[in-house]
């Protein structure tokens, strides 16, 4: 059965725009700049490998780049575990892929002048562990007299790992790829997830290619959500992105709410049963209970508004530089809807007084 993530970005990338937009930001240096993006072309992905497999997860873009055509293979992978043979996988995929195009007649080597078009194969990698094995199928090669070297295959792969990017990286480079990987990362606490899902919305909303690519990102998003917070209700009431990312928001708010409510609940019954309440007169296990719960409702809250603090105060650094006392100073003592404010203006603001401001 394929992964969520295999379903999700193989809907994503069989877009044009949206593959431009992975290029253009998480592409090798040096090679978004000479690729001519309107001569993208899909191209059949489904072929058999030489080890007999059938390929029909993966994605096959060409394109020409300086003048010449290209193929882009992507490889989408979301495993558990790091593969370290992945560049002997990617050897076979791209084999696969030249004897597909000389069976198709895509492809002829009857004159001198013929060749096999360049692949750029790229790995996106989606996994919990950082990726720290060598892309390169002939670092996989045992030590060997120079004299063999010659003779050893050799291909290396584009790796996007997607977890080596940090939160303030991905929001400070303003583009909806990447705001796509952040909500893909964003699994540490719902307010996390609350944060990455109205950033998206915003970026998608600033792209100068929405037209293009909102139809595409609004499937995406009630499939990511569907799969990761399946208690939300189902997102089919509007085709509007931002007014989904702000159901988003509001039913991800309810939800931490509700598990503040729950983790009270849970601790005021666990003093109960360990007894500490044994004894005491009605009036005073009323009084106490009203006090626990109270305390860990306040905590939960204190809690709540030091994270929003400190990554707004992350923000705050990536846009506008060190923070000083009185900007710390003014976060830790903020509310909860001072800090939600100052995060919504962060996106736009254009000096730090204007994420401030009154208004």
């Amino acid at each position: 059965m394929p992964h969520p993530h295999d379903t999700g970005y193989k809907f994503l990338f069989s877009h044009a725009e949206l593959v431009r937009e992975l290029l253009e930001v998480f592409a090798p240096p040096g090679v978004s700049e000479l690729l001519e993006y309107d001569t993208l072309r899909r191209e059949n992905a489904s072929f058999v490998t030489p080890a007999m497999k059938q390929r029909e997860d993966d994605v096959v873009w060409s394109v020409k780049l300086s003048g010449q055509r290209v193929y882009l293979y992507l490889l989408l992978e979301f495993q558990s575990r790091i593969d370290r043979a992945m560049p002997v996988r990617m050897l076979q995929y791209v084999a696969a892929l030249y004897d597909h195009l000389l069976r198709s007649k895509a492809i002829k080597l009857k004159a001198s002048g013929d060749g096999l078009p360049p692949v750029l194969p790229i790995v996106l990698y989606n996994g919990d562990k950082r990726w720290r094995h060598s892309p390169e199928v002939f670092d996989l090669i045992e030590p060997h007299p120079a004299v063999l070297s010659a003779f050893q295959p050799r291909l290396k792969f584009w790796l996007l790992d997607e977890g080596q990017f940090s939160p303030e990286y991905l929001i400070g480079l303003q583009r909806v790829m990447a705001a796509l990987f952040l909500v893909e990362r964003a699994a540490g606490s719902l307010e996390d997830v609350k944060l990455a899902i109205r950033h998206f919305g915003q970026t998608v909303a600033n792209s100068p290619r929405k037209a293009l690519i909102d139809q595409a990102l609004i499937e995406w998003l009630r499939h990511r959500s569907g799969h990761t917070l399946p208690q939300l209700p189902e997102l089919d009431q509007t085709d509007n992105l931002l007014e989904i990312t702000h159901m988003l928001e509001t039913n991800i708010k309810r939800l931490i709410k509700r598990a503040a409510a729950e983790a009270a609940a849970e601790a005021a019954a666990q003093a109960m049963a360990e007894g500490r309440l044994e004894g005491k007169l009605e009036g005073k296990l009323e009084g106490e209970l009203e006090g626990k719960l109270k305390g860990k409702f306040e905590g939960i809250q204190i809690g709540k508004l030091e994270g929003e603090a400190a990554l707004l105060e992350r923000l705050i650094a990536r846009r506008f530089g060190p923070i000083t006392p009185s900007t710390r100073l003014r976060l830790d003592s903020a509310t909860s809807s001072q800090l939600e404010a100052w995060a919504e203006r962060i996106l736009d603001a254009r000096t730090l007084a204007e994420v401030f401001a009154d208004n």
